[in-house]
């Protein structure tokens, strides 16, 4: 299983545009095979900066969706509300399919 975790932050009075403009992305990737997960998430402390986080059944699905129209869609409207870039961080899920190999399943 292939995991990212996608920072956002967006620019002060942005927060209900993130909404209206992540919700297409949010819709579309759910549908999307080879997603098992996609949580958006607000930071308690800070209301403009999102964290996405994307569980995806290899890198192989994650190259699909970043090739749909919902992804293109989030980028071009992201571009004009974001701070900065987005920052991406990846992992590789460890628990519970690693409990298993260890016990040789």
């Amino acid at each position: 299983m292939f995991v990212q975790l996608v920072h956002i932050r967006v620019k002060p009075g942005c927060v209900q545009q993130f909404f209206d403009v992540f919700r297409v992305n949010f819709e579309g990737t759910r549908a999307e095979p080879g997603n098992y997960r996609f949580d958006v998430l607000q930071d308690p402390e800070d209301d403009h900066h999102f964290v996405i986080y994307e569980a995806f059944e290899n890198e192989a699905a994650v190259d699909a969706h970043r090739k749909t129209a919902h992804y293109a869609v989030v980028v071009e409207g992201l571009a004009k509300i974001q701070t900065g870039g987005r920052e991406k961080q990846f992992f590789r899920m460890v628990m519970p399919d690693h409990a298993a190999a260890m016990n040789g399943e």
